[in-house]
């Protein structure tokens, strides 16, 4: 913005925009708000130019990670076999022909290949939605239905492997999709649309699709969002979503002109290109999306909804992963049985209360072990101090004490200071093979004597490194024998480390 206005204009290039949103998921929807407050504009034509241009570069290294494999392995383009017409939306069984093989003019038993089909109920993968599965029979074979792909060009390709028998282009076969992954993944589907317009209801219309997955598994569904989702916002979105499901709202399809489906409020991707005509998925009065899907019939279909995960994907792009149906109930009951083995290993049926007690007790307990492994409950602090070396007047204490941490050794160090009054600490402690090393001047020494340069001259003999303040430092060393030859010159080097 501030370029712009630097240089007279009044239009923010729409490559700037879009990179803004194709790295961070800025939508445009608020660059629009926030160069309106500015005066100034976004030219949207190039921003939509530079989104269609990302689109196709997504469609080919698609279509070549995908379909085109098969078309350059075997020397055959498919444009010229013409497209199947789909007929999934109606029924989940048909009878046809094969168009075309595109891995060999045959198939045998055993060997895998794309097939093309002149009508076909299988969903090719497209739009987020897994592709169908199933079977296809004919007078002498028997093939399974791998995967079912939509190509750049509007190909379905079916993906199979033979299970015995032969076939060949031309031959009539009979199609049958398995009705219970299918099923599935239209529960998932339809849910995800649910979804869609409960996070826009507890979060606000800002809410935007950025990109979605839906299989027989499960959904997941990306949306603009800048904070995380709260756990008590995930259950005002799964109570919403269920009271849908429990509503039973009839999910209808109409087909009409893209303009005239945004004109009845229906959600379109603005980053999604549509043709002439569209699909509109509504359940009951709750959601409008133009949607290529399959879908329920009606919300209760779908059965239980649980969000299972939350969390950021890239900067203001959230991802929600949610179950449906009987992967919901089989997620209900693993969470049932963890809570039932909690209370046969706590041996309570109040487990919650008997974990708080047992933290609560840990906690008691770790200061207990910190309280005495830092010498305060013997006598090894006033053993130190009988022990000091008298430096000029002041007093030099060095105590080793293994199996701290450097942290328990700041600690030991505040307890001999307090004690101490007046002088210098330097404490030393090996745990799994690395040694610690922890200096400390009382603050009425630290124009004489600096604690940072005496833990580094210590460190430096014991052939590690260290360093800090003028009242406490730190350093350390993996080289024990060095560290027993420090101590042993601790005196001199304190001594020669005095501010001159």
């Amino acid at each position: 913005i501030s370029s712009v206005k630097k240089g007279g204009g009044k239009m923010i290039p729409g490559e700037k925009i879009f990179k803004l949103y194709d790295t961070y998921g800025f939508p445009i929807d608020f660059a629009r708000d926030i160069a309106m407050d500015a005066g100034l504009r976004i030219d949207e034509d190039s921003f939509h130019a530079a989104m269609e241009a990302q689109r196709n570069r997504s469609k080919a290294v698609t279509m070549k990670g995908e379909a085109a494999v098969a078309i350059e392995a075997f020397g055959k383009g498919i444009i010229g076999i013409g497209k199947s017409e789909f007929v999934g939306y109606e029924t989940l069984q048909v009878h046809t022909f094969i168009k075309g093989i595109l891995s060999a003019e045959t198939l045998q038993k055993g060997e895998e290949g794309d097939i093309i089909l002149d009508k076909t109920p299988f969903y090719g993968e497209s739009g987020g939605q897994s592709g169908d599965t199933g079977i296809i029979k004919s007078a002498g074979a028997l093939l399974n239905v791998l995967d079912t792909k939509k190509t750049a060009s509007d190909h379905l390709l079916h993906h199979i492997k033979f299970e015995k028998g032969t076939i060949k282009t031309g031959e009539e076969v009979a199609c049958s999709v398995d009705e219970e992954t299918r099923k599935s993944t239209m529960r998932n589907h339809t849910a995800t649309h649910l979804l869609h317009k409960a996070l826009k209801m507890v979060l606000g219309d800002h809410v935007k699709q950025s990109g979605s997955v839906v299989d027989p598994e499960r959904l997941r569904f990306d949306f603009t969002h800048f904070t995380a989702v709260q756990p008590d916002e995930v259950r005002k979105i799964e109570d919403i979503v269920n009271e849908k499901i429990l509503g039973d709202l009839l999910v209808r399809t109409d087909i009409m002109g893209v303009d005239e489906a945004v004109k009845t409020g229906a959600v379109a991707l603005f980053d999604e290109k549509y043709g002439e005509t569209v699909r509109v998925v509504s359940a009951g009065d709750f959601s409008k999306e133009l949607c290529g899907g399959t879908h329920c019939k009606a919300t209760g279909e779908i059965g239980p909804f649980v969000i299972v995960s939350e969390g950021s994907v890239a900067s203001g792009i959230r991802r929600v992963e949610a179950l449906t149906g009987k992967n919901a109930l089989d997620y209900f009951r693993q969470k049932k049985a963890e809570i039932e083995g909690i209370k046969g290993s706590l041996k309570t049926e109040n487990p919650s209360g008997k974990i708080e007690k047992m933290i609560n007790e840990m906690k008691g307990m770790e200061k207990e072990i910190q309280r005495l492994k830092t010498g305060s409950a013997k006598d090894t602090i006033s053993d130190a101090l009988n022990e000091a070396f008298d430096l000029g007047g002041i007093k030099l204490v060095t105590l080793r004490q293994d199996g701290l941490n450097p942290n328990e050794l700041r600690l030991l160090a505040d307890n001999v200071r307090d004690r101490l009054g007046s002088g210098i600490i330097v404490l030393t402690s090996v745990t799994d093979g690395q040694a610690a090393i922890v200096g400390a001047v009382t603050k009425d020494l630290i124009d004489k004597y600096h604690a940072g340069d005496i833990v580094k001259n210590i460190s430096k003999t014991a052939g590690g490194k260290g360093g800090g303040k003028p009242d406490m430092a730190q350093g350390g060393t993996r080289d024990i024998e060095k560290l027993n030859t420090a101590l042993a010159s601790v005196y001199d080097i304190v001594k020669n480390s005095a501010i001159s």
